[in-house]
């Protein structure tokens, strides 16, 4: 049996392990055999060696580059065995710009957001394969809805870590010229007023803005990625806050870190800290609805609006073209960020627990096969093929097109 490596790290509540055996559970029908491996364990080197040697890793897998620029004799490794490996990257390419420079020729760029791959050919240009991928809703058990319905109260819960914008407009006084920059970005985004922000909207906007203060950016220059990486975490710690804010009157159990800038006084929020990724994977089941955010993208959602409904969960969500074109059905379970639409949204599931349920379900059966994560699974393997293809090298019938 072939092999599928996965080259492991320790992320946050090891979300990152859980989506992987998502995927994996489709690489199983396949015929593949998922092999992990934790390179921050002791002796992995040796052990991937082993691994290596069997002759029977049809590819390699990891998440936010780990293992991409492995070198032998002074050469990529991967391109060295001619030996796919797909990197799957969850961050724009601002951030950790190195995962998204060119990398090995066997290497694949798959990015979880068609956003940041649309930003990865406009203004990085890697060498590599770029593509992406909408994760898609995983086959999770269903509870069934009268158990849900029976509860006294829907059980909703909303996974994110925190973070406060203060402490970053606090850190932009450092540089007063960077910190008028971006300033004045926030006053043309205008995020308050509008409720959205997309990521494609910031280089451009940035651009216009510095060159104002007399600077002109370069694509993926260290300055143009920063200032990227400010907008974008900035909007997304004022959208983080806006919905904890919003549910603190609401029965939700929060999980993650980083909310001590939230005043809890009074709420019937609670904020529990965090937790492991399977256990938080085993509330799904038995909520009634979780809380979502998007990051600043219009062409895909996060994960956890999938695995939502893979569990037969109401996903409520801050809306994009995505969401919305996709499954329109659930419009009144998605918000903005102006006034009162998330506590909107929240109240559709508070007030009628049954009807939520109902539609989530109904949901997953009519999108789980054109939107599966097992489609998700099968485009992975389709483009580590062509990336083996391609980097076997010149071929008999065309010995002049040479890599």
């Amino acid at each position: 049996m072939e092999i599928v490596l996965t080259l492991n790290w320790s992320s946050a509540y090891r979300s990152v392990r859980g989506l992987v055996l998502h995927l994996a559970a489709r690489w199983r029908e396949a015929g593949l055999e998922l092999v992990e491996l934790d390179v921050s364990g002791p002796g992995w080197a040796d052990k991937l060696r082993e691994i290596l040697n069997t002759g029977k890793v049809r590819f390699v897998f990891s998440t936010a580059g780990v293992g991409t620029n492995l070198a032998m004799d002074g050469q990529n490794l991967w391109t060295k065995l001619n030996l796919p490996f797909y990197s799957l990257l969850m961050d724009h390419p601002a951030y950790f710009a190195a995962n998204h420079r060119n990398q090995g020729k066997t290497v694949v760029l798959g990015y979880m957001f068609r956003d940041h791959a649309l930003y990865q050919a406009s203004d990085v240009r890697a060498e590599n394969i770029v593509t992406s991928i909408d994760y898609g809703i995983p086959n999770l058990p269903v509870k069934p809805a009268p158990a849900l319905a029976a509860q006294d109260k829907p059980k909703i819960i909303f996974a994110k870590t925190g973070n406060a914008p203060a402490a970053l407009e606090q850190m932009w006084r450092g540089a007063p010229m960077l910190e008028a920059i971006l300033h004045d970005a926030l006053d043309e985004l205008d995020f308050a007023r509008k409720g959205v922000a997309n990521v494609a909207q910031f280089h451009p906007l940035l651009n216009k803005v510095a060159a104002a203060h007399k600077i002109e950016l370069q694509p993926f220059s260290h300055l143009s990625r920063f200032l990227i990486v400010q907008l974008d975490d900035y909007i997304r710690r004022l959208k983080s806050t806006a919905i904890a804010k919003a549910i603190l009157p609401f029965e939700v159990d929060v999980f993650g870190t980083a909310w001590e800038h939230i005043d809890k006084t009074g709420a019937r929020a609670t904020f529990h800290g965090p937790v492991d990724y399977a256990r938080l994977e085993a509330e799904f089941p038995n909520a009634t609805a979780s809380i979502t955010m998007n990051p600043n993208i219009e062409l895909s959602a996060h994960d956890r609006f999938f695995t939502a409904l893979g569990a037969g969960s109401m996903p409520i969500s801050d809306r994009n073209q995505y969401c919305e074109t996709t499954f329109p059905e659930l419009l009144p379970y998605m918000f903005d960020f102006t006034k009162g639409s998330i506590e909107a949204a929240v109240e559709h599931v508070v007030n009628k627990p049954a009807d939520a349920l109902e539609l989530a379900r109904a949901t997953r059966t009519r999108t789980r096969d054109a939107h599966g994560v097992e489609q998700a699974a099968d485009a992975i393997l389709q483009t580590v093929q062509a990336a083996r293809f391609l980097g076997a090298g010149p071929r008999a019938e065309q010995n002049f097109f040479v890599p």
